[in-house]
């Protein structure tokens, strides 16, 4: 999927290690490796190997390719970890961050992108745009009101006439906004946050 106008800007301000790792290269190493090849995960490797964000303060760097082989340039060692899951859906989990934050995150066979075994986009840009809300909310200073609540989120919407983004929306996570509120939607879970100049806060106490 094409990158809203905010994700493209978000990456060309993200820090990204230069790889010299090239698409047939690529395929060797998973060919190395004896790893089932899907393509979803070569274009994910190909557009987004090397960059870097942030969990909190941890940097968190996604790349599937794991180990000393592979940067600069790659002498095929370089690994590919992966899990089978034995319940059949998804088929795999493959490991698509470098990064000491305690939590793991996975791609699967068709490009999802997971948190701690836990869908949250249905392909990695959805995550990008998740991230670049996230970074344009932290630049106009907006304060975090709740999060993770589990509360009516249509009840929510309609109360503060919140429209939805659709390109960062999908069937797993939903982002709304208006003039001075976001409000994303994940899992059952709903975290909003305001401008401190938002006229609608003393509707909040009715979902906190």
């Amino acid at each position: 999927m094409a990158l809203s106008n905010r994700a493209i800007l978000f990456l060309e301000k993200s820090e990204r290690e230069i790889t010299a790792v090239s698409e047939s290269v690529l395929r060797r190493i998973f060919d190395e490796n004896n790893v089932p090849v899907f393509e979803p995960l070569i274009r994910f490797q190909v557009d987004y190997g090397g960059y870097i964000f942030y969990a909190g303060m941890a940097p968190v760097r996604f790349t599937l390719l794991h180990g000393a082989g592979g940067y600069p340039e790659s002498n095929f060692t370089a690994e590919i970890e992966f899990e089978d899951n034995y319940d059949g859906n998804p088929r795999y989990y493959f490991v698509c961050t470098s990064t000491e934050y305690p939590m793991p995150f996975f791609l699967d066979e068709e490009g999802k992108f997971y948190e701690n075994y836990q869908v949250k986009a249905s392909c990695f840009e959805k995550n990008i745009e998740h991230l670049a809300i996230w970074e344009e909310m932290d630049a106009r200073k907006y304060e975090l009101i709740f999060r993770h609540r589990q509360l009516d989120v249509q009840k929510l919407t309609g109360s503060l006439s919140l429209e939805l983004i659709p390109e960062a929306s999908d069937e797993y996570t939903q982002w709304y906004r208006n003039e001075f509120v976001y409000v994303g939607q994940w899992n059952g879970f709903t975290t909003l946050t305001a401008s401190t100049d938002c006229p609608d806060k003393g509707k909040f106490k009715d979902f906190v």
